[in-house]
């Protein structure tokens, strides 16, 4: 049996093939044996037993960082010289080992800053140029969580319980909806190397608009006191008296209004579509148990709710389909 091997990105870079031609190229490729993947396993796994044990032996910042530039250059040199899909899962793995290394030093070096906003900004501008330098779609979703952290979105964890946050659910949702917009709008005319990346990055900010409508249906929101009230724990803090105030029922109306516009301009049983079914779910839910709780009348009518909600399903899912997500 003759094999042949071809750099699709060199033709494609030189103009002797286009995009077409190079996916159906890649149809005809032979799948990678197993023994591969358990190679690159086996490599992974010696480059984090490698990182731990040296830094537990040189334990500071600067050899953690030092690592993270080592895996970055690694990922890089892979990119460049490595040929088919042998050595990807470990560069893909060095690229975000070295990313986050990277990312977990400035945010180590930056600990004591009174304002948190220039190294998460630092941190956001390292994971978009690592996810569009390695055209990496999950540093991509990544790059686009960094950016709700600027806005002052975050998660926390202890014992038995995680919890989200959003501060600016009014600005969160505006910029994360325009950002995703702009991102579903864009990825048709970028080739295929980029446009699963963009799709991941668009789905992610959709995600964050739903949390931020989230949060804002229970406790709506005072633009801007992420910013601008150092004191904006305290109830009786001035900026909070003098803060425009968003009240929660406006995005619990808008919340509604949204996921509908979405499910019902979208292709049926496409991403976006049962994405916002599901947040529609949970939004029901949650105003459920906020303002009636699990009394017997609350419940009968709870059960009237559900069943109108079937029909207006079904009907929806007789539709005919129109455009996709």
């Amino acid at each position: 049996m003759s094999r042949i091997t071809l750099d699709l990105d060199a033709l494609m870079k030189n103009g002797q093939i286009d995009d077409a031609e190079a996916a159906r190229l890649k149809g005809f490729a032979l799948p990678e044996p197993k023994t591969g993947l358990l190679v690159n396993i086996l490599l992974i796994f010696g480059a984090i037993s490698v990182a731990g044990g040296t830094i537990a032996l040189v334990p500071n910042a600067g050899t953690g960082l030092f690592l993270a530039l080592l895996a970055l250059g690694g990922a890089e040199f892979l990119r460049r010289s490595a040929t088919g899909n042998s050595l990807k899962t470990l560069g893909s793995a060095l690229n975000l080992m070295g990313t986050l290394g990277v990312a977990g030093w400035i945010g180590w070096e930056f600990r004591e800053v009174d304002d948190g906003t220039m190294p998460t900004v630092l941190i956001a501008v390292v994971m978009t140029a690592s996810a569009i330098w390695f055209r990496s779609a999950l540093l991509a979703a990544f790059a686009v969580l960094s950016l709700g952290a600027i806005l002052g979105s975050g998660t926390g964890y202890w014992h038995a319980s995680y919890a989200l946050f959003v501060e600016e659910p009014t600005i969160t949702i505006i910029v994360f909806s325009l950002l995703s917009a702009g991102l579903y709008h864009t990825r048709e005319r970028l080739g295929d190397a980029w446009r699963n990346m963009t799709t991941i990055a668009a789905r992610t900010a959709m995600f964050m608009v739903n949390f931020a409508f989230w949060v804002g249906s229970l406790w709506g929101d005072r633009v801007g006191e992420h910013w601008f009230a150092p004191d904006r724990w305290s109830e009786r803090s001035e900026w909070r008296e003098a803060a425009m105030s968003i009240p929660d029922y406006v995005f619990t109306l808008g919340w509604v209004a949204a996921l509908a516009i979405v499910i019902f301009k979208t292709r049926r049983n496409s991403f976006l579509s049962i994405t916002s079914i599901v947040f529609l779910t949970i939004h029901g839910y949650t105003q459920y148990f906020e303002y009636l709780g699990a009394q017997p009348e609350t419940l009968v009518l709870g059960g009237l709710v559900l069943v109108g909600l079937a029909v207006v399903g079904a009907r929806f899912l007789m539709r005919p389909e129109t455009e996709s997500d």
